[in-house]
């Protein structure tokens, strides 16, 4: 590896990686609220739709090159990591996906219980 690329990656790690997770561990909402502009999105929050499509692609890419690995005969070993790997994403996407759907059911039926409820003084939506 080059000396030159070396020093330009530990820069740019310096200068931009160590501020972002210095922010991260903080305790401070300030620097949150700085750390959430940068990512453009509220930490914890809802994944957009093609990290699952990505998910499941490599889940799906791993495994089927490393069978093709494996049944080949060439590389049996690494074959065999591969479809490993496959695996685990697969398991981890579905997981995480399982999760997603749950907190959604959650969030849409305790928006429906509070949307159905009368307001004091008001008449009921029943009725």
């Amino acid at each position: 590896m080059d000396a030159g690329l070396v020093v330009v990656s530990a820069v740019l790690g310096v200068f931009l990686a160590v501020p972002l997770v210095l922010a991260w561990v903080s305790t401070n909402p300030r620097r949150w609220a700085r750390v959430e502009g940068v990512l453009g999105r509220e930490p914890g929050g809802e994944a957009p739709r093609w990290v699952w499509w990505l998910g499941s692609g490599l889940s799906g890419v791993y495994t089927v090159m490393g069978a093709g690995l494996f049944l080949g005969g060439e590389n049996r070993l690494l074959g065999a990591m591969w479809v490993l790997q496959g695996l685990t994403w697969g398991l981890l996407v579905g997981y995480q996906y399982r999760i997603y759907r749950r907190r959604r059911a959650a969030e849409t039926s305790a928006q429906t219980q509070v949307e159905g409820r009368a307001e004091p003084g008001r008449p009921g939506t029943g009725g």
